[in-house]
Order: C-alpha cells, then structure tokens, then sequence
C-alpha cells in the first residue's frame, strides 16, 4: 500500500466493530481477506480445545468461512491442536507472522505422532501459506485469526508489511464478538480474579508451579517449612481450591504468577 492511499481495511474495521452479528462478522472477515489477498480465514478461540470453534447456530466458524469437511474433520479426530506449529508460535508471541506450508514444520516440528500425517495445510492439498495474528484471551486462552490462499498471488511479506496493524485490530475485534456469543465460555473466577494474594504467597505458589516441595521452598526462601505451608494454605483458601497443585494453576491461568518461562 503506497503512501498516501487510503487504507482499504479501515471502513471494514469500522463494520466489525459495529457489528455483533456471526454472519456479518464473518462476511466482513471474508472481504478482509479478498482485499489483502489471502481469501479464506479462519479462527480458533482456544487451542487447549481439540473441537473447532463454534457459532452461536452450532455450526464451526470453519465451515462458515468455507473450509471442507475433510478439513474440519482432522483437525477434530485427530486433535491437530496439540500439534500445530501455527498454535505453538501462537503461545509463545502476540505478533502477527507468515507462514509457508512448504516450510511450515521447521516453525515447530510436528511430532511423530502418527497424527502428524493428518497435517492439513500442506501443499498437497493446495495450500500456500497464509497470515496468522495471535490472540492472548483471559484465563490464560491462546486464540488467533489466520487468513490462508491456495496461491502466493501476492508475497505474504508485504501483506505483513502493509496490513500488519489492521490484521491484528481485526482479529481482535473479530474473537470480542466469538467470546461474547460463545454460552460455553468458561465464566472468569470471581475468587481468582478478586483476590489479593500476599507477595509471599504469590512466591510460595510460584515455586510450586516450578515443581519445588515444600521442604525444597522453605530453603529457598530461608523460611521454615510450616511457615511455607502456612502460606500456601492461606493462598488455597483465598483461590477456593483443594491443593496446592490446583492452587498454583489457577493462579498461573490468573495471571497471578506471572511468566514461569523465559
């Protein structure tokens, strides 16, 4: 896009914004798609889920865009969500990237699980690339938005390059509207997100997130051992939860723990 022409994404983005409609959500995200070049999207709402995201009609917003059944049904049967390289750079980066089916495993290899041979956006089965913006959603969900093209008409670096910052506003915009339709969401904890952990329970809980005893924390933060169960305690109380275990995931899903990899 040259300097000084008009954005053509920005009335679309206005019209998703507007919109709390599926069908008008969904055309929008289309039309997106034919002015940039990459004409069929996509969007996954929660990659720790093996079903594909659903409308409010119980239909997939996969086949609303239009993809086949034999796609829909791989990526069900064969819980292709835990072994997608799209998903994998989606959990760890919130930027927007391109990717190549012809070279798309060197992203994350595919396991070796049998269910790698299901991979299907392949070349094989005409797929060229496409543009994927992921989206970190509360409760610790990774989501995205992809626009996928059978052909690179148009190299997928400039579409990055022009297109970027609206993608990632679309996308946005585009799952606000699949959350706030969707009735299985899962409802944010009022005990999780309410609470006021001590700086000391939030450290106690984040060692037991990295696997440490109570014996092993009681050393690492030169207190005794009662005293680091005293505060985990104290913290499985405030999380309405049974152990420490579920403590510190609940509170890692919170956002409570911060960052336990680097």
């Amino acid at each position: 896009m040259a300097a000084g022409e008009p954005d053509p994404l920005a009335p679309l983005l206005r019209a998703l914004d507007s919109t709390r409609d599926t069908g008008e959500a969904v055309a929008i995200a289309k039309q997106i798609g034919a002015v940039i070049g990459l004409p069929y999207p996509s969007c996954i709402a929660d990659y720790s889920d093996p079903l594909l995201t659903r409308a409010p009609d119980g239909r997939t917003y996969a086949e609303l865009f239009g993809w086949s059944l034999d796609f829909r049904e791989d990526w069900e049967r064969n819980r292709l969500n835990l072994i997608s390289p799209i998903a994998n750079v989606c959990r760890y980066s919130t930027r927007p990237f391109i990717w190549r089916s012809s070279n798309i495993v060197t992203m994350s290899p595919l396991t070796s699980d049998t269910r790698g041979k299901h991979w299907h956006l392949t070349p094989e089965r005409q797929i060229a690339g496409g543009l994927t913006v992921p989206v970190h959603l509360p409760l610790g969900r990774v989501a995205s938005m992809s626009w996928v093209a059978r052909t690179e008409d148009r190299r997928f670096e400039e579409v990055l390059e022009d297109y970027s910052t609206q993608l990632r506003m679309a996308a946005i915009l585009f799952l606000d509207i699949v959350a706030q339709q969707d009735a299985d969401a899962p409802p944010v904890s009022a005990s999780a997100g309410d609470t006021s952990l001590s700086e000391r329970e939030v450290e106690c809980l984040s060692w037991v997130a990295l696997g440490k005893t109570d014996a092993e924390i009681a050393t690492i933060i030169n207190r005794s051992v009662p005293t680091v169960r005293f505060h985990l305690e104290n913290a499985m109380k405030k999380l309405n939860v049974h152990n420490r275990t579920q403590a510190a995931a609940l509170a890692a899903q919170a956002g409570i723990l911060g960052p336990l990899v680097h």
